[in-house]
């Protein structure tokens, strides 16, 4: 909300937003909605584990602030034009950070399943 509304003292939205997709955005959530449910998926692929967010970031059309900032530093926005352009490259990327996570406590397994100990 506070992307679309009220944004700063200067802009009423975040001109780091996509225009069209911020008039969207105050479609689907009006200023004096309270719904707790209110608003949108912004994954046009969300049964599919690909590299969307990051073009998504790239065609100003992220919903949180902190994708956008990701823009705002030379190493961070490498990575999303990477990322957004390489889907192999997103999922090396991926995979890698999760074997490394999986170091932190002592090396314990990354599951196939998260339900089911490999």
């Amino acid at each position: 909300m506070n992307r679309i509304y009220n944004f700063n003292a200067t802009h009423d939205i975040d001109p780091t937003l996509r225009p069209s997709f911020a008039a969207s955005l105050k479609g689907i959530c009006p200023l004096k909605n309270r719904a707790k449910n209110a608003g949108i998926s912004n994954d046009p692929s969300p049964t599919t584990f690909d590299n969307t967010h990051y073009r998504l970031i790239l065609q100003k059309k992220s919903l949180l602030f902190s994708d956008h900032s990701l823009l705002t530093t030379p190493k961070t926005k490498g990575l999303v034009y990477k990322f957004a352009t390489s889907k192999s490259a997103f999922h090396k990327a991926f995979s890698n950070s999760m074997i490394k996570m999986s170091s932190l406590t002592g090396g314990q397994e990354v599951r196939k399943d998260c339900r089911v100990v490999n």
